[in-house]
């Protein structure tokens, strides 16, 4: 038989970008246009199928049987030592800028033959010029600076491609998996470079490329999940087609004007939030992956059971349901001040909030009931997410799935909003975390949560003093305006200025970046002051927001409404002006942040009635993943380890000290809290890697490192009744 005229042929990532090969993205391809979430998912799905076969008692050779991951096609012409991009070009770009941020950590861990690997793959040299495997001249100056570690400021007008990569690569650093950054991190490019591919397609000319790219992307365009899930419902509906299909194109035209996925993700949401078994791993990839397939095979779960059940269902539930769920997306993208915790939800990631409300909300309840429901349940994972973060439960918006999933199983059917308010209160009063832990809270690896904290302070003390100014509209204007704000360091970064009362750097940069000693100041302002002293910076604070006012004490003596604001929220002792900041100032400016979180997440002001018999209690829910490894918790529940246990590590001369407590976090000499091993270990040795369970050693028995700690508990048996996911 001959050959086909058109063939495709399988790389590894590795042998997509080794060798002299070079990608050019061609004129007729579209800019780079991915966005945090397609980054994210796209990390996500390699993460969760990383994680099927890792086991982190496997040395780095077993990678090589780990079970492989399929990225999809690409279409390419061959001109000389260039590959010509035709279709692919989201993804190779992505993975490019991925394999850019792998280098980074290696090269910060010191793992400098890994990185030595991964170079090149970024880029080749010849002739003493260096090319980008990825090549387009534009981008050249941004992953130069990538690579080599050097500040980077957009233009003035940059395209759209340049401007997606920085904000793309700026994602990578705040959102990759703590896991994957820490103890799985050889093991997990080992993988990515060797068990991950793609299909090349080769096209013979740029006009037969052009031809394949329109033919993919123009032509007998493939039926979606959705198309399918259409027409099996109408069928089996019998009667009416020409009205149901009519109200179904209506349906998908009103949701696409939100985004062409749009339509897609509110029928898996609705699935998922209704019917699907949601603490099953499986059952909800089932939905993602084809939930056409997923309705036919459960229809029972659905109640449907004869035509007239498919009729309702596609009539009413999914018509009715559909006008809620674009009313929730157009609110996460609004100034809407009934939705605002929708929108703060939104600019956290908190992207399951759809999934609760849709799980509480019914196709018959009114408009009244629906904006209700939609509003306790978006405050009340803004106050639960707000509390875990401040107190180091977690540190990602995807750590709280566990507990949404949980919820679902609740919200249903969970009847009016006064139900659904006394189901929310109880889960409130429960919780362990606290504002009031948050004493030692700052600046670590968490920079656009800190922006966001900030700017909802801020936000609320603008409101409250300046009758003119609206709290949500504040709010987006400090995360996403035109004018960038951006976190101001009070204490330049001057250590021999505060050493008498810091002693040593560790201790200085520590309390500098606690969140009493952060303001959030525009991208202008905050760049002219390099290292000015305080003193030569108040007057500057007195012409910014009124939170930064606040240090200056001619905003006392000048504006009556800083006295009322103090007045009303009892702020007196706590909100002052300061003529010198010390160690002592930012302690108490941190104690006015606390206060100020506690009134803005006030349960009572958020319309939540807090039962007065119910009291904070540890729960502890089953994991619902497949796979997943030891935890502290674990070791903790098994007796391993002990409440308030001493760890220490060691790295360049340093020693480092901390402790294990009981809720399973890890405590810093100096007081930072953290979820996992290796989050406290990089924040110690100051490091974007660092694998925890290796660096962190008890201290009764320095021998004894956590990952040993875990090999005898996972040697000894008696973990397979104790591995569970703590709920605080």
């Amino acid at each position: 038989m001959a050959d086909a005229p058109i063939q495709g042929h399988s790389y590894t990532i590795h042998q997509l970008f080794s060798g002299d090969r070079t990608f050019q993205v061609d004129n007729y391809q579209r800019e780079y246009s991915w966005d945090q979430r397609d980054v994210a998912t796209l990390v996500h799905d390699l993460h969760q199928s990383f994680r099927k076969s890792w086991d982190p008692t496997h040395g780095r050779r077993e990678t090589a049987e780990y079970h492989p991951y399929f990225l999809g096609p690409f279409v390419y012409v061959e001109s000389g030592e260039t590959t010509i991009l035709v279709d692919g070009q989201q993804r190779i770009t992505t993975l490019h800028l991925l394999l850019i941020h792998l280098y980074r950590l290696m090269k910060d861990r010191e793992e400098f033959e890994e990185a030595s690997k991964l170079s090149n793959l970024i880029s080749t040299s010849s002739y003493g010029e260096t090319t980008f495997t990825v090549h387009a001249p534009e981008r050249d100056e941004l992953l130069r600076s990538l690579v080599d570690w050097l500040p980077y400021e957009l233009p003035g007008e940059p395209s759209p491609s340049v401007r997606n990569l920085y904000e793309r690569a700026q994602d990578l650093e705040e959102d990759f998996p703590d896991e994957l950054s820490g103890e799985a991190l050889l093991h997990f490019t080992d993988w990515l470079l060797t068990r991950v591919c793609m299909v090349g397609i080769k096209a013979h000319s740029n006009q037969h490329g052009w031809e394949i790219f329109v033919t993919m992307n123009d032509r007998g365009v493939r039926l979606t999940p959705i198309d399918l899930l259409k027409g099996h419902l109408i069928e089996k509906a019998h009667q009416d087609s020409i009205d149901l299909n009519a109200e179904w194109r209506e349906m998908l035209a009103q949701l696409s004007t939100l985004g062409m996925r749009t339509p897609g993700e509110f029928i898996e949401t609705l699935l998922l939030a209704k019917y699907a078994t949601i603490d099953d791993e499986n059952d909800r990839a089932a939905v993602i992956g084809a939930s056409h397939e997923w309705v036919r095979t459960h229809a029972d779960r659905i109640g449907l059971r004869n035509s007239e059940d498919y009729r309702k269902f596609l009539k009413i539930t999914i018509n009715n349901l559909a006008r809620r769920y674009q009313t929730l997306v157009a609110a996460a993208r609004s100034q809407d001040p009934d939705f605002a915790a929708i929108r703060y939800n939104a600019e956290n990631g908190l992207s399951k909030q759809y999934l609760l409300v849709m799980a509480a909300i019914e196709p018959t309840d009114t408009e009244t009931e629906f904006r209700s429901k939609a509003t306790l349940i978006a405050s009340f994972l803004d106050l639960v997410y707000l509390r875990k973060l401040v107190n180091g439960t977690v540190s990602r918006p995807n750590e709280l799935d566990d507990d949404i999933y949980e919820l679902v199983r609740e919200l249903r059917g969970i009847g009016p909003t006064d139900n659904l308010r006394s189901s929310l209160s109880r889960h409130i009063a429960e919780l362990t975390d606290e504002f009031n832990g948050m004493t030692n809270f700052g600046l670590q690896d968490n920079r656009r949560h800190i922006r966001y904290l900030l700017a909802r302070l801020t936000a609320f003390v603008e409101s409250e003093c300046e009758t003119d100014r609206d709290e949500l509209s504040e709010f987006v204007r400090y995360v996403g305006g035109e004018r960038p704000f951006e976190i101001e360091h009070i204490w330049a970064n001057k250590f021999e200025r505060h050493q008498a009362e810091t002693k040593t750097e560790k201790t200085f940069y520590s309390i500098r970046n606690r969140l009493g000693g952060l303001l959030l100041l525009s991208k202008s302002d905050n760049a002219s002051f390099n290292d000015k002293t305080y003193q030569e910076k108040l007057p500057f604070y007195f012409r910014q927001n009124t939170l930064a006012r606040s240090l200056n004490k001619s905003s006392y003596e000048h504006y009556s409404m800083y006295r009322k604001f103090r007045k009303k929220y009892n702020l007196d002792k706590i909100m002052t002006h300061y003529d010198d900041f010390t160690k002592e100032s930012i302690e108490q400016r941190q104690q006015l942040y606390i206060r100020l979180c506690e009134i803005i997440w006030s349960p009572e002001r958020l319309g939540f009635s807090i039962p007065k018999n119910v009291a904070p209690q540890r729960r502890r829910a089953r994991r619902t993943r497949a796979n997943y490894d030891v935890s502290l918790n674990d070791l903790l529940a098994a007796e391993f380890i002990n409440p308030d246990e001493q760890i220490v590590g060691a790295h360049k001369g340093t020693d480092h000290n901390a402790r294990l407590l009981s809720d399973g976090k890890i405590q810093l000499s100096t007081g930072e809290l953290f979820p996992s091993p290796s989050r406290a270990a990089m924040y110690a040795v100051s490091r974007q890697s660092c694998n925890g369970w290796t660096f962190w050693r008890l201290a009764r028995d320095p021998s004894q490192s956590l990952a040993d700690v875990r090999a005898q508990a996972l040697a000894s048996g008696r973990l397979d009744n104790n591995r569970q996911l703590p709920m605080q």
